[in-house]
């Protein structure tokens, strides 16, 4: 027997009490080690951005300003490797700004799952990342637990982001180079696995496999971030009519 909480909303079984019909209710796809895991990388990658920035003499207020403020470590990296090879404040703004946004495209993804609010809706896009909202995405769409997955994940983003660049600032200048240690391999590995259980099927496998070809053949010659928006442009082909197929062939 297939439990309740793995089938469809459509599927899953009705109860009637009284005059009412209740569904019962969903289970959560995510689980506590997984919100661990994205606490222990998020607070690792925290340490690690404030160390790139405080060792290329940006000031430490910045860095906190930053972290709290612009709340994403591929728009501070962009910044901080425009105005280190002599770009400007402006043009490092610019790049900040190019780089992210992707995340007005995971906020639109994720809205229709979210609060109705268009208030709750502007508070939730601050925090529209690319782990919570593809675990929110997961989530059934009309069990209620993308909203409460969306907001467990966010704060296991945001907060060990903010406690990381914090310890980053006040120690780092003692922990020489991050990629070094090492730590720079844990967020590619954290998006690895929560991508791997979304490649169900042959066409999603392929645009996972053209969108990873197409970030490892740019990363080296574009500015941080923009090889994972051209990577997403492989998304579009989601978009196409699959091709019909006849019996037998």
């Amino acid at each position: 027997m297939v439990p309740p909480a793995t089938l469809p909303a459509t599927l899953r079984p009705r109860y009637a009490r009284g005059a009412q019909t209740c569904t019962v209710r969903a289970a959560s796809l995510l689980r506590p080690s997984e919100v661990a895991t994205i606490a222990v990388t998020y607070f690792t990658l925290g340490i690690s951005t404030s160390v790139v920035h405080t060792t290329d003499g940006t000031e430490p207020w910045l860095v906190m300003a930053a972290a709290l403020i612009v709340n994403s470590a591929t728009a501070t990296l962009a910044f901080a490797a425009i105005t280190a090879g002599g770009g400007g404040f402006a043009a490092g703004v610019a790049g900040g700004w190019l780089v992210s946004t992707r995340f007005g495209v995971l906020a639109a993804a994720v809205a229709p799952r979210l609060w109705p609010r268009r208030s709750a809706r502007a508070a939730a896009a601050f925090v529209a990342f690319d782990p919570n909202v593809a675990l929110a995405l997961l989530e059934p769409p009309d069990s209620g637990t993308s909203r409460r997955v969306y907001v467990v994940v966010a704060a296991a983003l945001v907060l060990p982001w903010w406690a990381g660049t914090a310890v980053g600032v006040l120690i780092g200048e003692h922990l020489g180079d991050p990629g070094a240690l090492g730590v720079d391999a844990v967020f590619p590995a954290l998006f690895v696995a929560i991508v791997r259980p979304q490649l169900q099927g042959r066409r999603v496998v392929a645009i996972a496999l053209a969108a990873a070809v197409v970030a490892v053949a740019t990363v080296e010659v574009l500015p941080g971030g923009l090889p994972v928006l051209l990577a997403a442009l492989t998304a579009l082909w989601a978009l196409l009519p699959a091709a019909d197929r006849k019996p037998g062939c």
